[in-house]
């Protein structure tokens, strides 16, 4: 006699072997948990065998009434479903992306009549320029306070209210603030301050321009005797050198990418279209491969990142990116699935000419874009690279067994699998 399976009837018999979105519903049918796998029969049918979920999965498995499932052709397509899926209904199974990323911002809010750097957790004035988000808050915090020392920024909390006869604080008595709370320094001089703050945040040439003038200071004040002058330039200097080890995350220039990538659908007639504005990733769109129907689908891909480059922040709230995250880990790793195409560098002609030269609306082709570099190198117009065959390379041109060299890290692979 056969065993009778641990797995309830109503579980779907027809779970595919391929990626997707799963969710387990409660009795009236709200989500429970929302996951994401590579094979949704294996996943979802191991939550009832021997060795599966322990813990607060357990408890879930047993309050479940129903499955639901959607397909995907890419187990990036699953990730970033199963994410917007998270975010927008917060299953209170679901922890991993629930508590993640609610990010840490430097904020100086130019409003302000006398501004300080300050360290929040959300994006909150009209009037303030932020930077981040950042993971933890030690970065922001330690950029805070060397902008306070270098630039001479007050680091007190709350409004104030300028008056000559109140208390100086300590960093006032050490040189480090201008005290505009005793009238030491006027709002207008004040103020230069913050711009000039501004500007070596955001300008890299700024703060070698700075670099240069203190070394000029530094260099002037040795030789004319004034050692007070001397030391403050050096302590400048290294406050500087400190600040401009933070440039990396300051700059951050992957994330400010408009690309196009071009992923496998689980119908092979069809393809996935996912669009990126300056970081911000757009919703998924299907595009039929005919091909008067891709030209329609890739233009309005295309269309649709040009209008949200123009009407959005530069900053990327909590939950965006969560989802921006996703993508680049994806296109860090290789991008080993699918097309990517710069729409800083190429036009939306040029894109549409490149996804049909690449295969990308032929069935039966895949193209891989690969980048060492941790983000995405595009062809600047011309079809990508590819390793034919016989292992020659053809150029963009298409001439076969081309010999040129091309850049480490830059060449896109095609196969004849099946999409």
């Amino acid at each position: 006699m056969p065993r009778p399976s641990p797995v309830p009837g109503w579980v779907p018999r027809d779970l595919p072997k391929s990626p997707g979105v799963y969710r387990f519903l409660g009795e009236r049918n709200e989500p429970l948990y929302i996951g994401k796998s590579v094979n949704l029969r294996r996943r979802v049918r191991g939550y009832f065998y021997g060795g599966g979920p322990e813990g607060r999965l357990a408890d879930m498995a047993v309050l479940a009434r129903a499955v639901s499932y959607r397909q995907t052709g890419s187990d990036l397509e699953a990730q970033l479903l199963e994410a917007r899926a998270i975010l927008t209904h917060r299953p209170r199974f679901n922890r991993a992306i629930k508590n993640r990323w609610r990010g840490w911002y430097l904020e100086i809010d130019e409003g302000a009549p006398f501004p300080r750097p300050r360290v929040v957790r959300a994006v909150r004035s009209p009037s303030a320029r932020y930077f981040g988000p950042y993971a933890g808050r030690f970065v922001p915090l330690k950029i805070s306070r060397l902008v306070e020392d270098l630039f001479g920024l007050r680091s007190c909390a709350g409004s104030i209210r300028p008056n000559s006869e109140g208390p100086a604080c300590l960093r006032y008595q050490i040189g480090t603030c201008p005290a505009p709370c005793i009238r030491a320094e006027g709002i207008n001089s004040y103020r230069k301050r913050v711009r000039a703050a501004i500007r070596a945040l955001t300008d890299p040439g700024c703060a070698d321009r700075l670099r240069s003038r203190l070394e000029v200071d530094c260099g002037n004040s040795t030789r004319e005797g004034p050692v007070g002058r001397a030391l403050s330039a050096r302590r400048r200097l290294d406050w500087l050198d400190e600040l401009e080890s933070y440039r990396s995350v300051l700059d951050r220039p992957a994330r400010q990418r408009s690309l196009l990538a071009v992923l496998p659908h689980h119908v092979p007639e069809l393809k996935v279209l996912l669009p990126m504005a300056l970081g911000r990733v757009l919703p998924m769109r299907e595009a039929s491969r005919r091909p008067e129907r891709w030209r329609d689908a890739v233009s309005d891909a295309c269309y649709a990142v040009r209008v949200r480059e123009l009407r959005m922040d530069s900053i990327l709230q909590p939950d965006e990116m969560v989802i921006s995250l996703i993508v680049r880990r994806w296109l860090e790793a290789g991008a080993l699935v699918g097309a990517v195409y710069d729409l800083g560098l190429m036009s939306d002609d040029e894109v549409l000419r490149s996804t049909i030269a690449d295969g990308c609306q032929a069935a039966g082709q895949r193209v891989s874009t690969r980048s060492g570099l941790g983000v995405p190198r595009r062809a600047l117009g011309g079809g990508q690279v590819q390793r034919g065959r016989s292992g020659g390379r053809a150029g963009p041109a298409g001439s076969a067994g081309s010999s040129a060299p091309t850049t480490p890290g830059s060449v896109s692979h095609a196969s004849n699998s099946s999409a």
